[in-house]
């Protein structure tokens, strides 16, 4: 895993009006810390993720609505992954030697075993148990933030997409792939490493992507609030 170097806001990115003022999202922050904050750093130190990232993608998929979407969809709950794939991010977390065993034993109580190697398929009554999405989605952005993507293919690590060589981790391009998937246009884009900045990256995504990072990176977005407004809550 690599060693954490975000900030925020990050030159060029500012939250947009449409999503709410800093107080709105604050106060939507402290709803989501108040409801999920334990299990958020339970999973955190599990996954190596930090809290404040989790927080932010909760915020920015759900508002931290366990239910958020459509009524059975295929990315319903608090996180919004798809499941008709996560099982083989789940997988590849065993395969690749990333899962600990107090992670395994935490699926394990939510019915989900490895058999061979392998879970069963992830239903939607999964997606909507707050704490197992948590841990899911967290396992995936873990996946990310170390640079794999599908699992990394045959077990290989993918080129280093998603770090500068500072060591900066490149939120941009993590959320461009979680969002629109690795081969989705942003997708591409952020695995390619195309863009130097998150404004660059921002800036030649779709709108919808664009507006996701900067609700996270931007100023008055989540993880500017989370690490500082809230930076002694979390």
């Amino acid at each position: 895993m690599a060693e954490y170097n975000i900030a925020a806001p990050q030159a060029g990115l500012v939250s947009p009006a449409s999503w709410g003022s800093r107080s709105t999202i604050k106060k939507m922050l402290q709803g989501i810390i108040t409801k999920y904050g334990t299990f958020i750093t339970k999973v955190s130190k599990l996954t190596n993720v930090p809290k404040e990232v989790i927080a932010a993608f909760i915020a920015v998929e759900s508002g931290g609505n366990a239910t958020a979407g459509p009524q059975g969809h295929i990315t319903q709950g608090l996180m919004q992954w798809n499941r008709n794939y996560i099982d083989s991010t789940l997988n590849a977390e065993k395969r690749l030697g990333r899962l600990s065993k107090e992670e395994e034993d935490l699926l394990a109580t939510y019915g989900i075993v490895y058999k061979d190697g392998k879970v069963r398929k992830i239903t939607n009554a999964d997606q909507l148990k707050p704490e197992l999405n948590i841990l899911i989605g967290s396992i995936l952005l873990g996946q990310f933030i170390d640079s794999y993507y599908d699992g990394g293919k045959g077990g290989k690590k993918q080129k280093e997409w998603a770090t500068d060589p500072d060591g900066t981790i490149r939120l941009d391009r993590i959320i461009s792939v979680y969002n629109t998937g690795a081969y989705g246009e942003a997708g591409k884009k952020a695995i390619s490493a195309t863009y130097k900045t998150a404004s660059e990256q921002a800036k030649n995504v779709n709108s919808i992507t664009s507006a996701y990072i900067n609700k996270i990176l931007g100023l008055n977005g989540a993880y500017d609030i989370l690490t500082s407004d809230l930076a002694n809550q979390i």
